[in-house]
């Protein structure tokens, strides 16, 4: 479920439920097509296959690790999905723009959020709230992954993955570019949470654009 969505209208949620989500309108795709440039300015995709949920989470965590080798190197990353158990549910979410910041001799992650319009003027206070609700989701996602609040015995159980599963020769040929010498989709994991506490907290201020 979209928390999003949920804040903006319940009634929209309720029949995303019951019917599917919305169509795709001209608004949406340009929307996408917008993100999508931002994100090729700095990312560069290729697709792996894929034959297990094993597989898709593993990806997920390798994308995680690259994006945030890109964020410690270059200072800046884009399209970086987070993952974790917010009050008793799992919540995932992709954030926009990562950038770090240094204040003083502290240095922190500045999360961005993307937000397009179809009109040239700035959105109204409820969809503001919305963006504010989202930022601060990712933000609390981001710190806890830094904590190292990740609780991969309850991840591996809850989404009835095997820690042991042999990952395809794909993703093992594409962890080694990254300097990951990992054959499970355990060994990925512990990398994971082993780069999440090398990564700086994020920011208080959140900038939604």
């Amino acid at each position: 479920m979209d928390l999003g969505v949920r804040d903006w209208c319940e009634k929209e949620t309720e029949f995303s439920l019951l019917f599917g989500g919305p169509k795709m309108t001209k608004a949406i795709k340009e929307g996408s097509a917008r993100h999508l440039e931002l994100e090729k300015e700095l990312i560069i995709n290729e697709k792996v296959p894929v034959k297990s949920d094993e597989e898709v989470w593993a990806l997920n965590f390798l994308n995680f690790i690259v994006g945030a080798n890109q964020l410690m190197s270059k200072g800046r990353t884009r399209e970086l999905k987070v993952v974790g158990f917010v009050e008793g549910i799992w919540m995932t979410g992709k954030i926009d723009e990562i950038r770090v910041l240094l204040t003083g001799s502290e240095r922190y992650a500045t999360l961005v959020e993307t937000k397009t319009r179809e009109q040239r003027k700035l959105p109204g206070e409820p969809q503001r709230r919305n963006g504010r609700l989202q930022m601060m989701c990712y933000k609390y996602l981001w710190d806890s992954l830094v904590d190292d609040k990740f609780p991969v015995e309850f991840f591996f159980d809850f989404f009835s993955l095997k820690p042991n599963y042999m990952l395809s020769s794909e993703i093992i040929e594409n962890m080694a570019k990254s300097g990951i010498a990992s054959e499970t989709l355990n060994d990925l994991v512990c990398y994971f949470r082993s780069r999440c506490c090398k990564l700086p907290r994020a920011n208080n201020s959140l900038i939604l654009r």
